[in-house]
Formats: C-alpha cells, structure tokens, sequence
C-alpha cells in the first residue's frame, strides 16, 4: 500500500453551524484522530468502525465559542486521549500540547503549530508525510476559504492583540507552507466565526494566495479594514467558552431519548414556564401553531436563533413535523448546551387540536402587498429584522431596525394599534421575528415572506 492509499480524511459538516469535523487515520495501522468533534460523537465513531480504524485521540484546534466540544466524549466511549494547546488551561485530564510536539498516525505524522489570532491558544495541525513533506493543514480558524475567524469573541479589549496576532501567524507561520498544501478549516460558510467565508469547505495555500483579501492586504491597516468588518454574533457564544474549558455534563455516545408528551402535558409545561419550538417550515408554522410558541425551522440554523434568544436554563419542547425533524432538533439544541428538552408534542398539531386546545395562524404578506399599503398609506409599522449592516446598505422606506435578537427587548416598543409587518432578507428570519413578536404581545403580526432582496428587485 503506498502511502498516499494509506491515509484516511474524512469531514463531517455540521450546517446549521458551518463548521467541520476531521478523521484522519491509515489504513494500515488502523488508528485515527479526530480534529474538534462536536458532541454528538456516534457520527463519528460509527464511521471510524465502518473504515476499521480506532480513534486514539480528539484533538482540539481551540477552545470554542459556537459549540460543546466532543472531545470529552470520545474519551469516554473509545479510550481515546484528548489533545489541547498547553495554553488552553482545561479544567480535567488532557494531553497539553506544545510547538512542535508530533503526533503519529501510522508513518503520517501531525505536527503542532500554534496559531493565536481567533483565539490566544489557538494551534493547527500540519499533516506530514513520510519525507517531512507538508501534505495538509487542519486549520481550524486560523485559515479559512476566503477569510480568518473572527478575533473580538473574548471581548473587544482584547480585540487588537488577537487581530495582531491573527496576521502574525498568517505572515509568519501559515504563508511559509507550500501552494499544493490543501486547507482543511474547521470553521466556513454559516458560522457566525467566519464572516466573509464562501460556501467551499476546503482549500489550498495556493488558492488563498490568489484570492484571499486578508492574504492579499498590502499593509496592516488595510489588513484590519478588511478584518474587522464584524457582524454580530449570537448571545450563546458568550457562555460556551466558559463552558468547553470546565467541560459540558457528559451524553454518552447516543444522544438521549425523546420523550413523547401527551397534548395536556406539553399545556402543563407551557404553563409553567416551557418554550414550545416549533422546528416546522414556517409555511406550517404560519398556517396553525400553538400560541407563544417560537418557530425555528429545521430548514435553517435554528440553533442560532435559539441561542440567540433564549437562556440555556429554559425547559424546551419540540414541535416538528416528523420524528426525524424532532430528533435533528434537539441534536442540533444539543450542540449548544441547550440540554434542558423536555419532549416533544405526540401527535403534533393535530393532537393539539384533537384534545381541544386552540391554535393561532400568522397572515403572509409580500413585498407587493407591503408596496400597494405604502401607496394607499395604509396605517402599518414595517420592521426589517435583518442586522445594521444590511439595513445600512438599503431598507425599506419608513421600515424600523430590530434585528431579530433585538426583539425580546425592544418589542414593546413598537404601537400595538396597527398591524406590524416584519421582514428580514428572504423569510427564514423573519419567521422567527414574527414569532418572538406574537410572544410579545403584539397583537397583529403580518410575515413577510419574500424579504428584502425582492423589494429591491422590484420596488427600490
């Protein structure tokens, strides 16, 4: 077997987070790592089983904002040893890494190489081959398609020295790698990490020699003006660090059962504090839904907006519009420390109904419906639930900013005499606006369910 046979990658994305997963192993040893697993490990491990190779250690890139590690997990169903930056200061047994520490798999080794920027003690891993050749970099956020992670997640004080940091490690370590090395970048397209991140999940250095903006810089001011155009981020991030340094309460290598509630039961717990999330697209959603409830479909990142606007401490129950759909919710919930899921509605909104219970509809709009009421001057207050960088580009006219996770806050603000019509860029968030609008009390609520980019099509 040659050598270039011999060697396993395989990615696990994650979507609704924009984030990869690693195993890299050989064939011919039979042993493998995993570079920042999440917490749902049998994914994972069941492929490693299925390829014959044993997973000997969970290597972190960083400590994570936007998800529960898994690491730890893995420890614990296979034996595994858990790799971190010396520097990550972790509150239970690891493997403390340091520059140049080499980890073998089979005649493969990965060498460590600290890369601070998205983080203090962020490191990489360099794939090597037999000859000490750099084959791959497993990057995590140092280098991503297009684009670095993010550095203010600690907190804008420390902003600039990671920012200096982040170019430092580009320039001084990163861009020392040769062009055919290929880029395996944990964070990419979706997560709230990456902003400015294409679609394509892997890369070269010689791809991002060529296109990347922040490579291609000419000075360091200009570096930060490309980089520190900084969207906001959600509020869950600001716990999760905290949370993967003394290690999250542990789930096994399944996820945990969901427990089925009777109609009564899930009026019980809604009554007494629960949160109804209906994962259904919200074409359902708007047509029949349980009063208060949250709509965040399963179509979309809807943990983000879970997290976004709700404490982790808050009983969840879940309503989808199959057992699939319920099961990828709570598995998603579960990636980021929403752990508190009591069940979720047997029998779904027809069982609700069935047992007497009543149900709400929210009225769809479109941007023509909006343009035709702004011409006869209609009374109605329009409210564009995208972020401030988008509204600055352009926004509907008399339309009031409230991003969507501005919302439980400042709802009450808006007049409660008039319908309010909430949009976002294409219907997903707005959907959920609408929702978090109805929980406040508004009584009148219209979603917009084409967005923003449609009106600009027609009406700007």
């Amino acid at each position: 077997m040659t050598q270039e046979h011999d060697l396993i990658i395989e990615s696990f994305v994650a979507e609704e987070l924009g984030n990869s997963a690693y195993l890299v192993g050989s064939h011919e040893t039979g042993e493998a790592v995993l570079i920042d697993p999440l917490r749902d490990v049998e994914q994972y491990l069941a492929r490693a089983e299925a390829l014959g190779v044993r997973v000997i250690m969970a290597l972190e890139t960083h400590i994570h904002n936007d998800f529960v590690s898994g690491a730890r997990e893995v420890v614990q169903a296979v034996g595994a040893t858990l790799g971190a930056s010396a520097k990550a200061d972790l509150a239970y047994p690891y493997q403390a890494l340091w520059e140049n520490d080499m980890l073998e798999i089979g005649s493969w080794k990965l060498h460590v190489l600290p890369t601070p920027g998205h983080t203090p003690e962020h490191v990489s891993y360099v794939l090597k081959d037999v000859h000490n050749t750099p084959q791959a970099l497993f990057s995590g956020g140092s280098l991503m398609v297009g684009t670095i992670a993010r550095p203010d997640l600690l907190g804008p004080q420390h902003t600039p020295a990671l920012a200096r940091a982040a170019y430092q490690t580009l320039h001084e370590r990163l861009l020392l790698l040769p062009d055919e090395v290929s880029v395996y970048p944990t964070h990419g397209g979706g997560s709230f990490c990456a902003a400015g991140a294409g679609n394509q999940r892997s890369t070269t250095m010689g791809q991002e020699r060529q296109h990347n903006p922040l490579i291609q810089a000419t000075t360091y001011q200009q570096f930060l003006t490309r980089y520190l155009q900084l969207v906001p981020y959600p509020t869950y991030y600001n716990r999760m660090r905290a949370l993967n340094q003394s290690g999250a309460p542990l789930l096994g290598r399944s996820l945990p059962p969901l427990r089925p509630l009777s109609a009564s039961e899930v009026n019980r717990a809604h009554q007494q504090g629960a949160v109804l999330v209906d994962v259904r697209p919200f074409a359902d959603y708007d047509a029949a839904h349980i009063p208060n409830s949250l709509n965040a479909g399963i179509d979309g990142p809807l943990s983000a907006w879970v997290g976004w606007v709700l404490e982790p401490e808050t009983p969840l129950v879940l309503l989808g519009a199959s057992r699939e759909d319920e099961r990828e919710a709570q598995r998603e919930l579960l990636r980021i420390g929403y752990d508190r899921i009591v069940g979720t509605l047997e029998g779904g909104i027809t069982a609700w109904r069935e047992a007497g219970y009543s149900t709400r509809s929210t009225e769809q709009v479109t941007t023509e419906a909006l343009a035709a009421a702004l011409e006869r001057g209609d009374e109605l207050t329009i409210v564009d639930s995208r972020e401030v960088q988008e509204w600055a580009q352009g926004h509907l006219p008399g339309a009031v900013l409230m991003p969507v996770g501005h919302i439980p806050q400042e709802a009450q603000t808006l007049p409660h005499e008039a319908p309010v019509a909430v949009h976002c860029a294409h219907g997903y968030r707005s959907a959920v606006a609408a929702s978090l609008l109805e929980r406040a009390g508004l009584p009148h609520v219209l979603h917009v369910t084409d967005g923003y980019e449609e009106w600009e099509r027609h009406w700007k």
